[in-house]
């Protein structure tokens, strides 16, 4: 099934690739995705938030800056990695209103109803069980609270498209990031069989926040993360594609096709 993967293993590789970032949430496109999710999130002052993956608080500091000293943002993320640079960040940042929380996103103990809004930017995709996690998510929130995350379109640029093409010419297979996320039509029918009374969804160019030098990250990345499912021995030999896979990522049709994408998704959800 599309989104279930086995829980221990798979969550204990998540972690594992996260302590290893330690850049990760500093970069140009999260401060820009982090900005446009925000303005869409729209936390209100007083306002009890729940931000799913924190990484290193680059949602979560912003947020309890915005709900102020009558709300409060509760952070959880799987990686000890993350969340300690997010307590640097959150200790420079002199606020008292964002408590941090090692925790599995998929089994949280909050009592049902207790956020007005959740959060969760940039990492639905590595949820265990995308369905089951958000019906855990509609349980935390208060009546007409919402959800809200980010995701791409199928086989985006964002997630490996020019990857997945170059490999699948060895027989290589990559897997797919974000089925069930992969139109805003999927999108929509997944929250409503989650429980959620309504959703939008906004549908943004690709390349607002995904650059052609980017893509070399996309590599770097997909060559270590859980989510793309490339075994040890295909990473080698992805590895030795490496100089025509920067050679693609530079020509103009891979070009083209990045500026032609509208593959940004960020998603409203209402309880």
């Amino acid at each position: 099934m599309p989104g279930t993967r086995m829980h221990v293993p798979y969550k204990a590789r998540v972690a594992e690739f996260f302590d290893a970032r330690s850049g990760y949430g500093r970069s140009e496109l999260h401060a820009r995705m982090a900005e446009r999710f925000l303005d869409l999130a729209a936390p209100q002052p007083g306002e009890r938030v729940l931000d799913i993956a924190t990484g290193t608080g680059f949602v979560a500091i912003p947020a309890a800056r915005l709900v102020g000293d009558g709300g409060q943002v509760v952070g959880v993320d799987i990686s000890e990695g993350m969340l300690a640079q997010a307590a640097a960040a959150l200790a420079e940042s002199g606020l008292d209103n964002l408590d941090l929380r090692l925790a599995d996103a998929e089994d949280l103990d909050f009592p049902a109803a207790s956020f007005d809004l959740v959060t969760c930017c940039n990492a639905l995709p590595y949820m265990a069980d995308v369905s089951a996690a958000l019906r855990r998510w509609h349980a935390l929130l208060r009546p007409g609270g919402r959800l809200v995350f980010n995701c791409w379109a199928g086989n985006s640029h964002a997630t490996g498209h020019l990857l997945r093409s170059l490999a699948g010419t060895q027989g290589i297979y990559v897997s797919p990031v974000g089925h069930d996320t992969g139109t805003p039509e999927r999108c929509h029918a997944l929250l409503a069989e989650t429980g959620y009374s309504r959703s939008d969804v906004i549908v943004e160019p690709t390349s607002n926040y995904l650059s052609a030098e980017h893509l070399n990250d996309v590599l770097a990345s997909a060559l270590k993360s859980p989510l793309f499912g490339i075994a040890a021995d295909d990473a080698i030999r992805i590895e030795a594609l490496r100089n025509e896979y920067l050679e693609a990522a530079r020509s103009t049709e891979v070009l083209e096709s990045l500026e032609r994408e509208v593959g940004a998704y960020f998603v409203v959800a209402y309880r």
